[in-house]
Formats: structure tokens, C-alpha cells, sequence
């Protein structure tokens, strides 16, 4: 034990070495997440047999997105006012629970595995405002978060391509599947989550270029949208447009490559995000080497909106069959990812920085969050209540078409506001 700490404290005193040791935890401590909250994604799930004529994966996966939106509203409070010393019991516990509910989603009947699969998702939304904490207010928080927002490209086709590859070579069912891949990636995250707790604290340095993050209770939330509440709303509807998109993207990509006639391959899953990941790792931790929150946060929304012609564009170009399926996927998934990580690694992290506002990313992003999963089981229902006469690969370029084309109009209107009213209020505290 002594020699543990003794590698622990020379790590932590080594700017780049802790800087590896937190990117390291957070990614491993998020993919050990997904793979209690995704590898059921994996399945087909045609014979549940429900009683109502609905597509009973889609079925499964609103009654998971609507326990995991119910975890991201309990996270508007529950993750703001968090302590520092709560942190890891609110990790394990909250993972923990989510495994044991695909241990049950396995041996239950039927009509008991949608309760299930809710019960799994419930807890799990918070987990990542959790992590988030460890990492948030740093001087590389851009790099760091970088690191366990890939886990959102990259982790979610790992643990489906796992829980593939347990059906078709390892001969677990689809109802086993789920619970035993969580099982797998476990003591990973157990792992992780000490690393965690033994990671660098933010510094003096830290609090000074990136203000001080405390937790926010019901005063300084109201406070802060009384104060900002405008030019908020329009970054939360653009965050609820990407994580529509985004969730659509993850929660059915089995059954795009299925139609497009790639079924028999699922290592592609894993593979074709792999450059989405390497590309928008590295855009997003470069935003370390900006020191000024107003052109970080700038070149942030910048990129939002490069990110939003960039799934236009390739999606039309798709449609007119002038790009193959694999340039379209990963196109898209550049395109989608980027701003959606940009949200996670820098645009609400210097927000709160450019505004000089003491507080923290968790009740901002956990805000957006919750919306956004709302927004995501309204499209799903949607899809299922009117019955689209269309393919999953068709219902996609649709949603695609008309969610860059809302994003491109807000997150312009919301650049404009914060600078705006920022540049005015620094013209009126001077002539105060």
C-alpha cells in the first residue's frame, strides 16, 4: 500500500502524468457506464411478444431514454448541490443499480422487461455530471473532458459490438446479453472510479483563469437564468435538436447498417467511429491552447455551426447517392459529434468562465440534458404514433435535413446574444 501511494502522489505531482491519469479514469469510468446502459442495444428483441402493435425494440429503448431523462432532471438538483466527499458512493451506486436491473431485465417475464429496462436508465443519467465534476474548472478541463466525451462515440460501439459478438460467436441470448457485457467492463470502472478519487484537485491557477466551481442551490440557479436566461434557452434548444439527433443515430445504428446491408459485419460498428473519435478528440482538446474564454467560447459556436453544414451537406450528398453509406455514417457522425462533445468539453465550461460566474457546468449541461432526452423520446413516439412509412435510413435523412437547418439559424441568434449583451455590460460597468 505504501508503494500505491507513493506512484499516486508522484503522478499527481506531474502536470502531464495527472493530466493522463484523470483522461484515463474518466474514459474507462464512462465506458464502463455504457456498457450497462448501451450493450442491450445489441439485440433485436422481435420475439418479446409485447400486446401492442409497436416495434418492441423501440419500445425497450423509450422505456430506458425515459428513465435515463428522468435521472437527467433529478441531475438539475441532485448534481449542482453535490458535495465533493459524495461523489464515488453516488458513482458506484448508481452503476451498480443499473446492472443489477439488466441482471432482472434477463429472467423476468415478458411484460416485466420494459419495467426493467426503465429502472436500468433511471439512475444512470447522472453519471456522467458526476465524473464531469472531477474534471470541470481546470486550465485542461477542454482536454480532459475531450477524453470522456469520445466515450460517447467510440465506448457505445465497443460495448454493441461486445454484445454482438456474444450472441453470434459466444451463443449468449439477447436477454442474458445485456447484463453480461455489463458484467465484463465492471471492474473497470471500479478501477476508474479510484482513480478518480485519487486525481489531481483544482488549483489556485485553475480558479483564477476558469472562476471557482461551488455547488448551486435553488437561489444561484434561479439567479443565473434570471440573468442569462435568454441567450440559455437558445443553447439548450440546439443542444435538444443534437442529442435528438445523436440518440436517434447511437440507439439504431444495428438497424441502419442492417438496411444498408451490412448485418453480417459488426466490427464496422466499432470501426467507422473510431475517425469520428480521433477527429473530434482532437478538435475539442485543442480548446487548451485558448486562453481567453470569450474566443473559446466563440470558436466553440463556430464550430457548432461547421458541425451542423457538415451533416447538412453530407446528408445530401447521401440522399443523391453521390457518397457511399461508410463516408455518410462517418461524415455525420463528425458532424453531430463535434458540437454535441463541444457542449460537453468547452462551450458551457467557458460560458461560465466568460460570464465570470461563480457556480457550475452541472446545473447548465444537466438542464440541456434533461431536454434533450425529452426531445428524444417525443421523436421516438412520435415515429411509432403516426406510423412513418419510412425506413430507419430515411426517417434519418429527414431528421438530419431539418435538425441542421434549426441549428444553423439558433446557435448564429446565440452567439449574437452573449456577445451582445456581454460587450454591454462591460460598456456600462465602466461608465458606472
Amino acid at each position: 500500500m505504501a508503494e500505491l501511494k507513493e506512484f499516486k502522489d508522484k503522478i499527481i505531482k506531474s502536470s502531464w502524468l495527472s493530466s493522463a491519469w484523470i483522461m484515463i479514469a474518466a474514459f474507462l469510468c464512462y465506458t464502463g457506464m455504457y456498457a450497462v446502459r448501451k450493450s442491450f442495444l445489441a439485440g433485436q428483441y422481435v420475439d418479446l411478444g409485447l400486446s401492442f402493435d409497436v416495434d418492441t425494440k423501440v419500445v425497450l429503448v423509450i422505456s430506458q431514454v425515459l428513465g435515463y431523462m428522468l435521472s437527467k432532471f433529478a441531475g438539475i438538483k441532485i448534481i449542482s448541490e453535490m458535495a465533493p466527499d459524495k461523489r464515488v458512493k453516488w458513482l458506484v451506486g448508481l452503476v451498480v443499480f443499473g446492472l443489477f436491473m439488466l441482471g432482472a431485465f434477463a429472467v423476468v417475464p415478458p411484460h416485466l422487461k420494459v419495467l426493467a429496462i426503465f429502472l436500468n436508465g433511471l439512475p444512470l443519467g447522472m453519471v456522467f455530471g458526476v465524473v464531469l465534476s472531477y474534471i470541470e474548472g481546470r486550465r485542461n478541463t477542454e482536454l480532459l473532458a475531450a477524453a470522456l466525451s469520445t466515450t460517447f462515440i467510440f465506448s457505445t460501439g465497443l460495448v454493441k459490438t461486445v454484445g454482438v459478438v456474444l450472441i453470434q460467436d459466444y451463443g449468449v441470448s439477447e436477454y442474458t446479453m445485456p447484463f453480461v457485457t455489463g458484467l465484463l467492463f465492471l471492474p473497470l470502472f471500479l478501477i476508474a472510479v479510484w482513480m478518480l478519487k485519487n486525481s489531481k484537485k483544482v488549483d489556485a491557477l485553475d480558479i483564477k483563469e476558469r472562476s471557482e466551481r461551488i455547488p448551486m442551490n435553488r437561489a444561484r440557479r434561479r439567479e443565473f437564468v434570471k440573468k442569462h436566461g435568454i441567450g440559455f434557452a437558445g443553447l439548450v434548444i440546439v443542444y435538444v435538436l443534437l442529442t435528438i439527433v445523436r440518440d436517434f443515430r447511437d440507439n439504431f445504428v444495428v438497424e441502419f447498417w442492417a438496411e444498408l446491408g451490412y448485418s453480417q459485419k459488426p466490427a464496422l460498428i466499432t470501426l467507422t467511429e473510431i475517425p469520428v473519435a480521433v477527429i473530434v478528440l482532437v478538435l475539442t482538446a485543442m480548446g487548451i491552447l485558448i486562453r481567453k474564454n470569450k474566443l473559446a467560447f466563440n470558436i466553440g459556436m463556430g464550430l457548432t455551426i461547421l458541425g451542423a453544414l457538415i451533416v447538412l451537406l453530407a446528408t445530401l450528398l447521401f440522399e443523391n447517392s453521390l457518397i457511399s453509406p461508410v463516408a455518410w455514417m462517418i461524415s455525420t457522425g463528425v458532424g453531430v459529434y463535434l458540437p454535441y462533445i463541444l457542449f460537453h468539453c468547452l462551450i458551457f465550461e467557458r460560458l461560465i468562465a466568460f460570464l465570470q460566474y461563480k457556480g457550475n457546468i452541472g446545473f447548465l449541461f444537466y438542464t440541456a440534458d434533461a431536454f434533450g432526452y425529452l426531445g428524444s423520446v417525443l421523436v421516438l413516439l412520435l415515429k411509432e404514433v403516426f406510423k412513418y412509412n419510412q425506413t430507419w435510413v430515411e426517417f434519418f435523412i429527414n431528421l438530419n435535413i431539418k435538425s441542421a437547418i434549426g441549428m444553423l439559424v439558433l446557435i448564429s441568434l446565440t452567439m449574437l446574444y452573449f456577445n451582445i449583451t456581454k460587450s454591454s455590460k462591460k460598456v456600462l460597468s465602466e461608465l458606472a
